[in-house]
């Protein structure tokens, strides 16, 4: 039996995923000596992410009183480590969700190579979604917070705006953002960026118009997670 380690995260980095996700590369039914029910997972080559967050939902809701659950995938694919990301943002802190996915794969190290870039995806996506619960104030001072992960952050109090920098070899890009939407999704995509490290070769720079908003608005969370997964599938594709 083996299981995923992320020996390279620092602590903070390792808070980000909720469900602790593990690669056993034994075969059968059994995890740590226990036997358990085996869910078949379909992994079709195309992925449509909302239907794979749904598929995600159902199968951790339909096990919420259990502590595990264990997975065998058809395929280790792209649908497969996609999968395993967002079933990792699932739990919770009052343990109402299982608290470890267990995946049956081929090869342990392949597999958590090939997943290393959704993990952070994960993290980012978990961002996202901590962010949402926050008022404006809320927002802005968790964002200044980023600079542990290598970002270059200035904040100008005269013009109301926060710059986040990644720099990096590569082409550069610039957004500047003001709406509450875009502030959670360019912020949690950034930092997602800045966990790759040497993964990225672009340079990207985002200002953040400081505007007032509610906590938990109309922003649908599934829609800003689906747009965090567009902006990051190029570089899923490109790591996995």
């Amino acid at each position: 039996m083996q299981q995923m380690f992320w020996g390279a995260l620092t602590a903070c980095e390792q808070k980000g995923i909720n469900m602790e996700i593990i690669f056993d590369e034994n075969e059968g039914n059994a995890f740590c000596g226990k036997n358990y029910p085996v869910y078949f997972l379909k992994t079709p080559d195309k992925i449509d992410f909302k239907s794979v967050l749904r598929d995600v939902r159902k199968l951790v809701d339909e096990n919420r009183q259990n502590k595990l659950i264990l997975i065998e995938p058809e395929k280790e694919n792209k649908y497969f480590l996609l999968f395993a990301a967002l079933t990792g943002i699932m739990g919770s802190d009052d343990n109402s969700y299982p608290l470890q996915a267990v995946f049956k794969v081929k090869n342990f190290k392949q597999a958590a190579a090939s997943y290393r870039p959704y993990f952070f995806f994960g993290t980012a996506a978990i961002y996202v979604l901590r962010l949402l619960q926050m008022d404006s104030d809320a927002v802005y001072r968790d964002i200044r917070t980023l600079g542990y992960l290598g970002l270059d952050i200035k904040t100008d109090y005269i013009n109301n705006t926060i710059a986040l920098h990644l720099p990096n070899p590569g082409k550069k890009y610039q957004f500047i953002v003001s709406s509450r939407h875009n502030t959670i999704l360019l912020a949690s995509f950034i930092k997602m960026l800045s966990l790759l490290k040497s993964d990225v070769n672009i340079d990207i720079s985002i200002v953040l118009k400081m505007r007032a908003f509610d906590a938990k608005g109309l922003t649908d969370k599934d829609n800003l997670l689906e747009k965090l997964y567009w902006c990051a599938s190029f570089f899923l594709d490109k790591q996995s």
